[in-house]
């Protein structure tokens, strides 16, 4: 029996234009052990009045936990993309983040890179990310979380760029959340990207996608379809993963409902 944990990602609900409240429900009908919420800044007028899942990491904390707990789930890890190139904004918004998941009770705060602004050398932008993650990840010590990047960027979509944002610090509180969809939506192979990577792997989202969305894309999409609908070798990431002994969560990112519990019934044989 695999000691991998199935999990509910919000980003499954995006387009539902429902509330957390809504998503908490759906994991918790389905019959899902974890959840993985998404934050964001600020505040936003659609969250406000109910019609955006994404929750502003201006409330309390502690209102989503207990909401949580109240229906049996824990939290995986916490969704809070960010931009790792940016000193200002993205470097406050991840510490922020960390500390919301930590009264969260989530072990994981997960981002990536941001995209790279044309004016920005390879070589500047490692320097760059290195400078903000030595200062993020002392914090992640502090809080014993953490900190995964996601394949969702020119940098992080092949082996090469995620293994050389891992040598950038001998941190404990630095892996990688993979993500199965974003790799091959990149034009990358999710298995052999994955065989490359998978010591630093954490957490990982499972998406799948058809072959016909590659190519024009050159980070990621927004949740598939159904796992097992799409072009993934789904089966040969677990392989990889159950090779090394992961015993962390699947995080099941697709779109709606129906697609989420026919994503759940491919999956629960393969484990």
């Amino acid at each position: 029996m695999s000691a991998m944990k199935l999990c509910a990602e919000a980003d499954t609900f995006r387009h539902d234009e429902r509330d957390f409240s809504y998503t908490i429900e759906m994991a918790r009908e389905l019959g899902f052990e974890y959840i993985e919420p998404e934050v964001m800044t600020g505040r936003c007028l659609l969250n406000v009045y109910g019609y955006c899942n994404i929750t502003s990491l201006e409330d309390d904390p502690m209102d989503m936990r207990q909401a949580i707990e109240a229906a049996g789930l824990k939290v995986a890890c916490l969704s809070a993309h960010s931009n790792l190139l940016d000193t200002v904004y993205g470097v406050d918004y991840l510490k922020k983040a960390i500390r919301y998941a930590y009264i969260l009770g989530s072990p994981i705060v997960n981002t990536a890179e941001g995209p790279k602004p044309d004016w920005m050398t390879d070589d500047d932008a490692f320097r760059l990310m290195k400078h903000n993650l030595d200062e993020l990840l002392r914090m992640c010590a502090n809080y014993d979380i953490t900190l995964t990047i996601e394949p969702h960027g020119v940098y992080t979509t092949n082996a090469e760029g995620l293994l050389r944002i891992m040598s950038l610090s001998d941190s404990p509180y630095l892996a990688i959340n993979f993500d199965t969809g974003n790799v091959e939506v990149a034009g990358n192979d999710a298995v052999e990207t994955l065989k490359a990577v998978v010591k630093h792997v954490k957490h990982v989202h499972v998406k799948d996608v058809a072959r016909a969305q590659t190519g024009d894309h050159e980070t990621g999409v927004t949740a598939g379809g159904a796992i097992g609908d799409g072009d993934v070798d789904i089966k040969g990431c677990l392989d990889v993963l159950k090779s090394v002994g992961y015993e962390g969560c699947l995080s099941i990112e697709c779109q709606g409902v129906e697609a989420l519990k026919k994503s759940v019934e491919f999956l629960q044989p393969l484990l």
